[in-house]
């Protein structure tokens, strides 16, 4: 497949999906690393994005047509990072608001002392990781390392529990 042109390469998607997949891999994941690192600037999340983004690859070669694969790839990489920063936002900010609603004085509405305990109920339907990983991370203002020496985690462990905490309160609150 090394001699095969990309448009034969995703031709070859049809009979054998793993050698054309191995192959795109081989040519284009310095440049799927380097729009990720780009715009998400760190190397964690920029190597969990390239393994995210060739896992999905299949599925989306199979329902574009592509004239110029490495700019359709760069698009696709460029807007898996852009999501992927838009959903971190929206997450960093829902519990960024919970914190501040936590550290007011007494003079909290009806509605935000609700709004708190939700939060605080939902917490406690995470599992004991992402529970841990959240109150060190938000309450305690812990960074990654920090985190890993109390608990043990590694630093990806961390920011999977975090991601993972983060979605299922979101889903918990919106129930």
């Amino acid at each position: 497949m090394k001699n095969l042109s990309d448009t034969e390469i995703i031709q070859a998607f049809g009979s054998n999906v793993n050698k054309a997949l191995e192959e795109i891999y081989n040519r284009y994941s310095s440049l799927v690393y380097g729009v990720c690192l780009k715009y998400l600037g760190s190397r964690e999340d920029s190597l969990d994005s390239v393994v995210e983004i060739f896992h999905l690859l299949p599925l989306k070669i199979s329902k574009h047509k592509i004239e110029n694969f490495s700019s359709w790839l760069y698009s696709v990489t460029k807007n898996h990072c852009l999501m992927k920063l838009r959903t971190n936002k929206r997450q960093t900010a829902a519990m960024k608001k919970y914190i501040v609603l936590n550290n007011k004085d007494n003079s909290d509405s009806i509605e935000d002392i609700e709004q708190s305990r939700n939060l605080e109920n939902a917490i406690c339907k995470l599992s004991n990781e992402q529970k841990t990983c959240i109150e060190l991370f938000y309450y305690q203002k812990k960074s990654y390392n920090e985190i890993s020496a109390i608990t043990g985690f590694s630093v990806k462990s961390i920011k999977s529990f975090l991601q993972n905490g983060r979605i299922k309160l979101k889903k918990i609150m919106e129930e």
